[in-house]
């Protein structure tokens, strides 16, 4: 008798991210801003952010978030000739030991509740799920959007993909969005990825990462160029710009690996401009 555990299995479907409902899941998503500009497409911040049931700022992410709302009014005016206000709801919390926050921003989102997370052991990313999942749990919410940013310093980059290692579980998805790119953690087990038709059609990149660990035994289906029992890790083989061959990519892998995917076409734009 084969007594063998089947691999735990895992369904992903990031065009809810994109182009579909900006909603994940029966029970919605937590929606955070970390201390980067906001570089997401204005109108998929603003679908994601109504649709969100939580929504939170991160210290200095609450100046960008301040920004992007005054941004998004800025020149619109009301029937009365005032300026119109923002459509934009507020966030719920904001989080942080509170080094980064302006003066300006406290006063804008005075009414906000603010708690502090002094612990100089982790990063506010990390500590604000301290103060987020106790509800996430309550009202039985497993999705997270953070809108971050993937360029600038390499050790926030990092440290941000370590919060995924340290906060990805049964319960818990955490979905970072750049300008660019979708980012989550695949855990050992089975993965159907459904993308969407318009990112196979173009031919965008995705990539698949062993960060921390070796994957000993990667496999894959519908990329370009798959991988077939494959050992990743950092010093031998990685997956980079890769794309796809059909809607629907599976990945099964003994190892966490970090999948990341361009969604958006914030950097075509950008590159276009400048040449």
């Amino acid at each position: 008798m084969d007594h063998t555990i089947p691999p735990k299995e895992y369904k992903w479907t990031p065009g809810n991210l994109i182009s579909d409902n900006f909603k994940l899941g029966s029970n919605g998503h937590v929606c955070i801003v970390l201390n980067r500009q906001i570089q997401v497409p204005p109108h998929v911040v603003k679908l994601l952010w109504k649709n969100a049931t939580l929504r939170c700022a991160v210290d200095g992410g609450s100046n960008h978030l301040k920004n992007f709302i005054i941004s998004q009014t800025d020149g619109k005016k009301s029937s009365k000739g005032e300026p119109a206000p923002s459509d934009i709801e507020p966030p719920d919390l904001i989080t942080g030991d509170f080094d980064s926050i302006t003066e300006d921003t406290i006063e804008y989102f005075k009414g906000i509740p603010k708690i502090s997370t002094p612990d100089q052991d982790a990063t506010d990313f990390t500590k604000a799920f301290t103060v987020l999942q106790p509800v996430m749990v309550q009202r039985k919410v497993k999705d997270v959007v953070v809108f971050h940013d993937c360029s600038g310093r390499l050790d926030q980059v990092m440290a941000n993909l370590n919060t995924l290692f340290k906060m990805q579980k049964e319960n818990c998805n955490v979905y970072l969005l750049s300008g660019d790119s979708i980012t989550w953690l695949l855990r050992p087990g089975k993965h159907t990825i459904q993308v969407p038709i318009d990112l196979v059609t173009s031919q965008r990149w995705c990539s698949l990462m062993p960060v921390g660990s070796t994957a000993h035994n990667v496999t894959t289906q519908g990329l370009k160029w798959n991988l077939y029992h494959a050992q990743m890790e950092f010093g031998g083989m990685v997956s980079t710009s890769n794309t796809y061959s059909t809607e629907f990519v599976q990945v099964e892998t003994d190892s966490n690996l970090i999948w990341s995917m361009g969604a958006y076409d914030f950097e075509e734009k950008l590159r276009s401009t400048i040449k």
